[in-house]
């Protein structure tokens, strides 16, 4: 099973719908968000840009100013707004979905032994690493604003295999 990772779309609505072509163009699954789209409605291209088999899961980033909007708008494009942080089992792996906002708590995740994999996003710099045995994905930017590269990933959750791309 293949997902698509992003993190950081901060409305760029141009990079939104490029990550859902490249994620239609893998078969994904399913599609992570780990926040940070800013305004509700990055959330309504995503689902146009995937189309509407894909399940979409997010969580809040420190950027999504407008929540409450954004659990409403979330529902009626069959977003799932997952909170803070989550745990969510796909394709026989447990994932952990958080921003990342306190490296502590990301740390905390890794190490946990919860997780399969560690997903998150903030930083806008692109992380994939191990921890103990978990897979520790930051797909870096899809928005390109901080660091000038416009990234997403796919994540193959049978092989813990990571193909990072340039949108």
């Amino acid at each position: 099973m293949k997902v698509g990772v992003a993190s950081d779309t901060h409305d760029d609505y141009r990079a939104i719908y490029r990550a859902g072509e490249v994620f239609r163009n893998a078969g994904v699954s399913a599609v992570l968000h780990a926040g940070d789209w800013t305004s509700p409605f990055s959330m309504l291209k995503m689902r146009r840009a995937v189309g509407p088999g894909v399940p979409i899961y997010t969580v809040f980033g420190n950027n999504d100013g407008d929540r409450y909007m954004a659990a409403v708008r979330s529902r009626d494009v069959a977003v799932e707004v997952l909170g803070e942080a989550a745990l969510l089992r796909l394709g026989g792996r447990r994932i952990g979905l958080y921003h990342g906002t306190a490296e502590v708590l990301l740390e905390s995740m890794a190490r946990s032994g919860m997780f399969d994999v560690v997903i998150y996003g903030h930083t806008h710099r692109l992380d994939i690493r191990r921890v103990n045995g978990t897979l520790v994905l930051n797909p870096g930017e899809a928005c390109g604003c901080a660091t000038e590269r416009k990234t997403v990933a796919i994540l193959d959750l049978e092989t813990l295999e990571v193909d990072v791309v340039e949108l």
